[in-house]
């Protein structure tokens, strides 16, 4: 598998950490923003995996790799990818259904071609203990908007919210007149965890997730 997976060169990556994105009228998201994340079952002690679900998988079950490549999925427990049992690392296309264990499915998507930032939706009712509706593994950046190659969508806006990194911070930006607290965001603003984003149809709020 090494031929077509490459590591990320570690100092490229600016921010390792995990929010919550809280979307009016949308649902909630998880953003992971380090190149590796874990999958496994949520347990009580709070030693959880970077996606914990509520569910009977071992506390890491699976480990998402993006690389120069593409995305790497390793299994450590019982792993289906499209159908299929996986033993071994396997490299991940758009639109592939992942079930691990024995009923917990998650759909894999890559939505923009420009982007290797990826999304997973949650095909069974297996959830974070946060009532989640899916989650982003950013790269550089994250599209929300009412298009089909947004990261995540959100049908009734109007116009499109770029989220992305700059240094070792989140930034946000949009075409339309957005505010980042009271700060227009047209050509960038900040964004710190608490923080609310508002705009004609929309408001959202980023949280540092707390696990």
């Amino acid at each position: 598998m090494a031929a077509f997976f490459s590591p990320p060169n570690p100092a490229a990556v600016a921010v390792d950490a995990r929010y919550l994105l809280w979307i009016d009228g949308v649902g909630g998201f998880l953003v992971c923003l380090a190149p590796r994340v874990t999958i496994g079952g949520s347990r009580p002690d709070g030693q959880n995996a970077d996606l914990p679900l509520m569910s009977n998988l071992s506390r890491i079950h699976a480990t998402l790799l993006r690389g120069s490549e593409g995305y790497v999925l390793e299994p450590h427990g019982a792993l289906k990818v499209a159908g299929r049992p996986m033993n071994d690392r396997v490299f991940l296309t758009s639109d592939r259904e992942l079930e691990l264990g024995s009923s917990v499915k998650l759909k894999f998507r890559l939505p923009s071609v420009l982007s290797m930032t990826a999304a997973l939706e949650f095909q069974s009712a297996h959830r974070p203990p946060h009532s989640l509706d899916g989650v982003v593994l950013m790269e550089d950046n994250c599209l929300i908007g009412p298009g089909r190659d947004n990261h995540i969508r959100c049908p009734n806006w109007t116009e499109t919210v770029l989220l992305y990194r700059r240094g070792d911070q989140l930034w946000c930006k949009s075409r339309g007149d957005v505010f980042v607290e009271k700060s227009l965001a047209r050509s960038g603003a900040p964004l710190r965890p608490g923080q609310i984003v508002t705009g004609k149809e929309l408001r959202f709020r980023l949280e540092a997730a707390p696990w």
